[in-house]
């Protein structure tokens, strides 16, 4: 349904629903595409380090380092962040919230962890 020019309460009730919906739709679709990039990010980036490596059946030695390198902590640190610090961003050109709860949960644990860790 096109924009239209609002000129009484009903049609900003409408207007308000239509929108609300639309929103509700943007974010399951969002939700899906993070989802598939959660679970292919480390194919994705091999593949984008040596094109058809995924596809080719046998990972050789640079398949290997990058496999070592995707499960290392700290790689998959770094790419985890860099993947929320984009997902975070297309959030906010969006207008949803829905990423700053899924960032502060992460920070929370993270925390927790770095505290009992002290603890210990």
């Amino acid at each position: 349904m096109p924009k239209v020019k609002v000129k009484n309460m009903e049609q900003l009730d409408v207007e308000i629903q239509r929108l609300q919906e639309k929103t509700r739709r943007l974010e399951n679709e969002l939700g899906e595409r993070l989802d598939y990039l959660k679970g292919n990010y480390k194919s994705m980036a091999m593949n984008s380090v040596v094109p058809g490596i995924s596809k080719s059946g046998v990972m050789g030695i640079v398949g290997g380092i990058a496999k070592t390198a995707l499960k290392s902590g700290t790689a998959k640190s770094m790419l985890t962040s860099a993947l929320m610090t984009a997902v975070e961003f297309i959030g906010v050109r969006l207008g949803i919230k829905l990423f700053n709860n899924i960032r502060s949960k992460r920070h929370r644990k993270k925390a927790a962890r770095q505290q009992q860790e002290d603890a210990d």
